[in-house]
C-alpha cells in the first residue's frame, strides 16, 4: 500500500489527469442515455434564436413546449449550443468526405456511424431535435463539472481525494450529463467570483457573480454576502472597486439589449421580472427535501409567509458575516460562511426547488476539506440531495425499487430524509464551530 501511495505521489498530475479524463468520458457516455423534458424547451429556445435572432424572442407566442422562462444570457448559451452542434457536424462530415476523396471507395466505419448518429439520430419520432444537438447542450455543464473539480483540487491543498469525490458523486453527473441542467455552470462562475475578490483581479468579481446570476438566478442568494465581502476587502483601491461595480451594468446591457427594443433596465423591470420570477404560483416547498417538507410533505401548499424567508435569509447572512469576522477572514471561514448561507437558505426558506441545494452541497464539500473527519456527514447529505433530484425525475427506470420506497405512505420516507438533511446540516455547522484551522502565516485579516 505504501508503494502505491509513493507511486501516486510521484505521478500526482498524471493521476489527476486520468481522474478528469475518466470523469469526462463517463459523462460523455451518459449524455445520450437520459432526456429530461426540460431539454425540449431549452433546445427549442436555442434553435429559435439561432434561426431568427434574439430581437423578437420574448415576443414570439408560438411554442411547442413552453414559453421562455429564463434570462437572455442562458438563452444565448442555448443558441450557442445550436451553432456549436452545426460546427461539429459540419467538420465531422467534411472530414469523412475528404477521407473518401483521398481514398476513393474507402470508408471509415466509426466516423460514418458518428456522423449518422450525431447529425441525423433522433430520440423518437415525436421529438424534433437531433441527438447531436441535445448532447451538445450538455457539454458546457460537463465542462463546468471539471472547472468546479479543479477549484476543489486547488482549495483542498492539491489532494486528489477531493476532486475525485466531487466527480464521482451522483448529484454531479446526474445534473450535468443526465439532466442537462446549468446549475453547475452558474455555480462555477459564482465560485470563481468569490475567489477573485481576494486576488489582484478582484474587480472582476462583480462581473463573474453577475454572469452567474444571468445564467442561473439562483445565484442571487449569494449576492448579499458577496457584496459584503467585496466591500470589506482591502487589496483594491476605491477607484478599482467602483470599476468592478460598473462592469455588471455593462454586462447586463450588452447581453440584454439584443433581446429588446426598450431600455434594457426598463425591460428587466417590467418584463424579465415577470417572465423569470412570476411564472408559477409561490409554494412553501417545490419538491425540496427541506424543513418545510417535514411538515407538509409534497402537498404544494401556497406560500403566504414569504416575509419569513426574508427574515431567515437575513439571519443566515448575519451568521455568515459573524463566522467570517470571528475567524479573521480565513479561507476556511469563507467556505463555512457560504455553506451556512446557501445550504441554510435551501433548508429553511420557502419556495425552494430541489436543485437550489447545489451550491450548499458543494460549499459543504469545500468546508469538509479543512476537516476530513466530517466527510461522512457530507457524503450522507450529498446522497440525500441526489435522491431529491431522482424523486423529481425518476430516472433511470431500473431504480424503480427506490421509487417505490420514496413514494410509500404519503411521502413518509422523504419527510424522514428531509429531517435528516436538517440534522446533518446542524451537525456539520456545530462540528465546524469547535475549531477552524489556524490562519496561515502572512494572511492578513479579512483576506483569503
Amino acid at each position: 500500500m505504501s508503494k502505491i501511495r509513493i507511486l501516486i505521489a510521484k505521478n500526482k498530475h498524471v493521476v489527476l489527469l486520468i481522474i478528469f479524463l475518466a470523469a469526462s468520458l463517463f459523462r460523455f457516455w451518459l449524455a445520450d442515455k437520459g432526456w429530461h423534458v426540460d431539454m425540449w424547451s431549452n433546445a427549442a429556445w436555442g434553435e429559435w434564436i439561432y434561426e431568427h435572432g434574439p430581437a423578437k424572442f420574448y415576443e414570439n407566442s408560438i411554442w411547442a413546449y413552453s414559453w421562455p422562462t429564463q434570462l437572455p444570457v442562458i438563452n444565448s448559451t442555448y443558441a450557442f449550443n445550436k451553432q456549436m452542434y452545426i460546427e461539429i457536424l459540419g467538420r465531422s462530415a467534411g472530414l469523412e468526405y475528404q477521407l473518401n476523396k483521398i481514398l476513393p471507395g474507402s470508408t471509415v466505419p466509426w466516423l460514418t456511424n458518428w456522423v449518422a448518429w450525431f447529425g441525423y439520430g433522433k430520440v423518437n419520432i415525436e421529438i424534433p431535435f437531433q441527438i447531436g444537438y441535445l448532447v451538445t447542450m450538455k457539454l458546457l455543464p460537463i465542462l463546468a463539472d471539471m472547472v468546479i473539480a479543479s477549484v476543489i483540487y486547488y482549495v483542498g491543498k492539491r489532494k486528489l481525494l477531493w476532486p475525485g469525490i466531487y466527480l464521482v458523486s451522483p448529484f454531479t453527473w446526474y445534473l450535468s450529463a443526465g439532466w442537462g441542467q446549468y446549475d453547475g455552470m452558474g455555480f462555477a462562475l459564482a465560485l470563481l467570483s468569490f475567489l477573485s475578490i481576494f486576488s489582484t483581479l478582484g474587480f472582476l468579481g462583480p462581473a463573474l457573480i453577475t454572469l452567474a446570476i444571468l445564467v442561473k438566478p439562483t445565484s442571487l442568494i449569494l449576492l448579499p454576502f458577496f457584496g459584503y465581502l467585496y466591500l470589506r476587502q482591502k487589496n483594491q483601491s476605491g477607484a478599482v472597486k467602483i470599476l468592478g461595480l460598473i462592469l455588471p451594468l455593462l454586462i447586463f446591457w450588452v447581453t440584454t439589449q439584443p433581446y429588446t427594443h426598450k431600455n434594457p433596465f426598463e425591460f428587466a423591470r417590467y418584463d424579465l421580472t415577470r417572465i423569470v420570477f412570476e411564472k408559477s404560483e409561490p409554494r412553501l416547498t417545490v419538491n425540496s427535501f427541506n424543513l418545510w417538507r417535514v411538515f407538509i410533505g409534497n402537498a404544494g401548499e401556497r406560500d403566504n409567509i414569504r416575509w419569513l424567508s426574508l427574515v431567515i435569509f437575513g439571519i443566515l447572512n448575519v451568521i455568515g458575516a459573524y463566522i467570517w469576522e470571528k475567524n479573521q477572514g480565513t479561507r476556511a471561514a469563507l467556505w463555512k460562511s457560504l455553506f451556512v448561507v446557501s445550504m441554510g437558505s435551501f433548508l429553511f426558506m420557502t419556495g425552494m426547488l430541489e436543485r437550489y441545494a447545489f451550491a450548499g452541497i458543494v460549499f459543504g464539500l469545500l468546508t469538509v476539506t479543512n476537516k476530513p473527519h466530517l466527510l461522512k456527514y457530507w457524503l450522507a447529505m450529498s446522497v440525500i440531495f441526489w435522491i431529491n433530484l431522482y424523486y423529481h425525475w425518476w430516472w433511470p427506470e431500473w431504480l424503480f425499487p427506490l421509487k417505490s420506497i420514496l413514494s410509500w405512505n404519503q411521502d413518509f420516507v422523504t419527510r424522514i430524509l428531509s429531517g435528516l438533511q436538517v440534522i446533518l446540516f446542524a451537525k456539520l455547522i456545530l462540528e465546524n464551530f469547535r475549531r477552524l484551522p489556524p490562519r496561515p502565516a502572512g494572511m492578513q485579516k479579512n483576506s483569503a
